[in-house]
């Protein structure tokens, strides 16, 4: 579980230039369209690169077998149909797709990626993420069209998940070192110019005819050009907003507060870091005994903490999946959220035997009840204050919380390091992924890094993974009650940043923007 959140880690930058890609681009379909990301993406290849911008990026020039538009069951890009249970998925794909290089995309081009992206030495996050790591098989047929995925393991979401891993064309696969710098793939666009930290320029390609919902070359608004600008800072951003030099950006922060009060032809807010709490249940932690737990959580104020780490621009998490997510994105746990409750926190320590003493700090058997808070360094502002106001929160009750800044927080939770409690903003895009978050064994040989015990949690899993796709959401609703009264999570306000568009209108596929969805606005 540890390669799932470290995937979201920056890769070094590539000092490489690309002058040229193969494939014909289209004379006119609207005006260029600018868009501003805050970092650079760094090597260009789909299968190892999982960061933010990468995927960003890269979707101009690759395409998964599907998209997933938010609050809408998800549809074929390359794939026509598909069938699925909990343990096959057949994928047959659209006819007449055609690679940036001329030549047809074909069933083995698709069983070729994932084979690729399973080798150890490519060093895919995707691997035990977008597909199994063990116990899968492939088989492809090129005359019919079809790849079919055999897993050993039933598994509720598994067209989901292998419909997300972009597909490389087989002029990549022959030599994927090309991908650090080329586009082999079978997206709209081509690759006409880069240099890394500052522009990625692209051109829509006069080929293109199997978007989902019959996207073309030819579909109106669709913009001949793209330009990526990679622009670091948020003001900047809005002040390239406020002059008209990008059409799209993300703005996060309070430098929103000044681009509030103009028209625009389209916002959207999206969830930019989850405000998550989890408990070091280990032998000998305090957060090992439920009593304490649930203590703590009474005692922080949600709305407070939330408010102040989300720059009062966020709100109440009650499901781990957000609306942008790719499936069961309508669940709600909220009657599963402890209330705060100082009163009913103090109680509880006292009848567990935890007495303040003179200092106003509890104890039991001589231990002092003393919490390490550990939290990423490079946090905001408003979240390490948000840490700062839940260490006073708990004082009030007695609790010695020492917020912790750590550079590497991942390394101390997976290791088995000296923490209480860790907020860490892991999101996911589906139900399932949190089976393995809070499953398997204890650090050092698993990445069960909470220690979770949770045998309720564990059976409802089952339970879950016994149905396929969109029907075994009411049971993951259910894993995800158990995950919330018990404690293994405690959710407090998802921060949010803001896209704007200025003459363009756009449309994200689990967070990521859709190229297709572009368009010239009229």
């Amino acid at each position: 579980m540890k390669r799932s959140i470290a995937a979201v880690a920056a890769l070094g930058a590539t000092a490489l230039v690309l002058t040229a890609c193969a494939g014909g681009q289209a004379e006119a379909s609207g005006d260029t369209v600018r868009i501003a990301i805050q970092t650079d993406p760094g090597s260009l290849n789909p299968i190892t690169n999982a960061t933010d911008a990468g995927q960003n990026v890269l979707a101009f020039g690759y395409e998964s077998l599907l998209t997933y538009p938010a609050g809408k069951e998800p549809e074929g890009i390359l794939a026509e149909s598909w069938e699925s249970t909990t343990t096959e998925v057949v994928f047959t794909l659209k006819d007449g797709i055609v690679c940036a290089d001329g030549e047809p995309l074909t069933a083995s081009d698709v069983k070729g990626t994932f084979e690729y992206a399973a080798e150890e030495e490519t060093g895919s996050p995707f691997k035990g993420v977008y597909f199994p790591a063990s116990g899968l098989t492939i088989a492809a047929d090129d005359d019919a069209r079809t790849v079919t995925f055999t897993a050993e393991n039933a598994q509720s979401f598994l067209a989901e998940t292998i419909g997300s891993l972009p597909i490389v064309c087989a002029s990549g696969l022959a030599d994927p070192s090309l991908l650090d710098s080329e586009f082999h793939g079978t997206g709209p666009y081509t690759l006409e110019d880069f240099s890394p930290g500052q522009t990625y320029d692209y051109a829509l390609r006069d080929d293109y005819t199997w978007g989902p919902g019959d996207v073309t070359s030819e579909t109106k608004g669709l913009p001949a050009k793209v330009a990526v600008q990679i622009v670091e800072s948020d003001a900047t951003s809005a002040n390239l907003l406020q002059t008209g030099d990008v059409q799209i950006a993300t703005v996060g922060g309070t430098e929103r507060d000044r681009l509030d009060g103009q028209e625009y032809t389209q916002t959207l807010d999206v969830p930019l870091r989850p405000g998550l709490v989890f408990f070091n249940q280990a032998e000998g932690r305090v957060g090992n005994d439920l009593v304490v737990r649930q203590a703590l959580a009474q005692a922080l104020d949600s709305a407070a903490v939330g408010k102040v780490a989300s720059s009062g621009r966020g709100e109440q998490l009650v499901t781990l999946v957000s609306e942008f997510g790719a499936a069961c994105t309508a669940m709600d746990s909220s009657s599963a959220l402890y209330a705060y409750d100082v009163d009913a926190a103090s109680a509880a320590l006292d009848e567990a035997g935890w007495t303040a003493g003179a200092d106003g700090i509890r104890a039991k058997d001589g231990v002092p009840l003393k919490v390490l808070m550990l939290y990423p360094a490079n946090e905001s502002q408003g979240v390490t204050a948000a840490i700062e106001l839940m260490q006073v929160e708990l004082k009030k009750i007695g609790v010695d919380a020492v917020p912790t800044p750590s550079p590497s927080y991942t390394d101390v939770i997976f290791s088995g390091g000296d923490w209480d409690m860790v907020w860490a903003p892991i999101y996911t895009s589906l139900p399932s992924d949190w089976a393995g978050i809070l499953g398997g064994e204890f650090p050092p040989d698993g990445g069960n890094w909470t220690y979770n015990t949770n045998q309720e949690y564990f059976d409802l899993v089952g339970v879950a993974q016994g149905f396929a796709g969109a029907e075994s959401c009411p049971a993951w609703q259910d894993a995800q009650d158990s995950l919330f009264q018990n404690l293994e999570v405690l959710p407090f306000w998802s921060s949010t940043e803001t896209i704007y568009g200025d003459g363009a209108e756009f449309a994200l596929s689990k967070g990521v923007l859709s190229p297709t969805a572009l368009r010239v606005a009229e």
